[in-house]
């Protein structure tokens, strides 16, 4: 900031507002520049709002980009009551038989095996068991060690489940039977007989004086698939069928079915956020179009790549599939995409696999192309991304510029300062000079008469 001055004086002028007028003039140079500035900086964050509507629809094409993801399928079970199921891209559509029945002695859930202690007067009341007890949980193992410090109920209770070897293998519990009864109980945190508890001194006399004894037994799941026992030791059980987590309730007085087919589903799910998104992305276009990016290049080619796509049917599929009219999808008169459900799931359950080849086939499919044509807008030597960094260049230069302008306009004015500050003095001394003369003139001899 310039310092404050009081030129003038001398001269009578009012310098200030001389300055003043000359320094606006010398900025206009800078105004047209940060105008220019301004302009870029709004173009730059339209380009940002474009950017983020495209990715924005690239992202809702991700669930239905490839044939792959249109391996999608629903398990369902006809009494979830007796068992629910869920499928995954590795199923095949099909219908089976499962039977987990009440009539059946062999059908069964799994358990997992259960131990309780013999009676103790008191939980807190030492049991009098010291020594190494070995804990075998089916094929892992661990050891507790007891003496005087932890000998009561709680103790040993403590010590197993705080066992480095415990690795969720075995929870100890205290059931309060009454006043004078309490129990150490043992539960296997898995089921089946493959993961039955026993205990073991290796010295001393702790497993003897615990005394446990089963109050479940460990058990493995059975039921039937298709007329075949199976037999597992969980009641979730993913690998009788292939694709298809099934998950054992309870039993049942008849046969159930589960169907595994495709999941239309998540399919038209999918299909409306791709329209949704493509829609919202559509709306940011028209609002640049008029606003910030009104008549731009880079908008008209966007507009265009998405466009051409869209106009270009494709060829070479294994279908007889070739517009998004022929699966409910259709385009509203302003260019937005509009969706006919029923039209869609008719399809999907006619030709699920044409309706996945004119979306996702990997070469000519409208979402594949669609999602092609947003990626290489969105990549870092990209339409957009190129754009962008233009425009961010041109501002750099445009402040680089500002900078040297600043510089130049306070030479400008000091040197304007001085040399008016020279004048107000000259000014002053004329002023004074003639102010003398005028004196000296008056006092000669005869000034007076007239």
């Amino acid at each position: 900031m310039m310092a404050i001055t009081a030129t003038g004086l001398g001269s009578g002028l009012d310098i200030e507002s001389i300055v003043r007028g000359l320094m606006s003039l010398e900025r206009r140079p800078l105004d047209v520049l940060s105008k220019r500035q301004s302009e870029i900086e709004s173009k730059i964050s339209a380009f940002g709002q474009l950017k983020s509507a495209v990715s924005k629809f690239q992202t809702a094409m991700s669930p239905l980009q490839s044939l792959s993801k249109f391996q999608v399928f629903s398990a369902t079970s006809s009494n979830e009551d007796t068992f629910t199921a869920t499928g995954n891209s590795s199923a095949v559509a099909a219908s089976y038989s499962i039977e987990f029945l009440t009539a059946n002695a062999d059908h069964q859930l799994a358990q997992a095996h259960k131990m309780n202690s013999a009676s103790f007067t008191d939980a807190t009341f030492s049991t009098g068991a010291a020594g190494t007890m070995q804990i075998d949980v089916g094929t892992n193992s661990f050891t507790i060690d007891i003496d005087g410090s932890n000998d009561t109920l709680e103790g040993i209770r403590d010590a197993i489940n705080d066992a480095a070897g415990n690795d969720n293998l075995v929870t100890a519990s205290i059931i309060k039977v009454s006043d004078t009864e309490s129990r150490l109980i043992l539960t296997s945190n898995k089921t089946g007989t493959d993961n039955a508890i026993s205990l073991t001194d290796n010295s001393g006399n702790v497993a003897a004086t615990l005394a446990m004894t089963t109050k479940d037994a460990a058990q493995n799941a059975k039921f039937s698939v298709d007329g075949f026992l199976i037999e597992r030791s969980s009641n979730v059980i993913d690998d009788v069928i292939e694709g298809v987590t099934i998950t054992l309730k309870e039993k049942s007085d008849s046969s159930q079915t589960l169907d595994v087919a495709y999941d239309t589903d998540s399919v038209k799910e999918s299909v409306q956020g791709f329209i949704d998104a493509y829609n919202e992305m559509n709306s940011t276009l028209r609002s640049l179009r008029l606003g910030g990016l009104q008549g731009d290049n880079a908008l008209l080619s966007v507009e265009s790549q998405f466009r051409s796509v869209f106009n270009t049917r494709p060829t070479g599929l294994t279908t007889s599939l070739t517009a998004l009219s022929e699966i409910g999808i259709k385009t509203t008169e302003n260019g937005d995409l509009s969706l006919d459900s029923s039209e869609l799931e008719s399809k999907l359950a006619s030709d699920y696999e044409g309706v996945a080849q004119l979306l996702a086939n990997d070469d000519q499919g409208f979402i594949f192309r669609l999602e092609s044509a947003a990626d290489a807008l969105l990549d870092t030597e990209g339409l957009i991304t190129i754009r962008q960094d233009s425009l961010d260049s041109q501002v750099d230069a445009i402040e680089d510029r500002k900078i040297s302008i600043e510089y130049r306009l306070e030479q400008v004015e000091k040197r304007l300062r001085s040399q008016f500050a020279a004048l107000d003095t000259l000014m002053s001394n004329l002023n004074a000079t003639g102010n003398y003369l005028a004196q000296q003139l008056t006092s000669l001899p005869g000034a007076q008469q007239g």
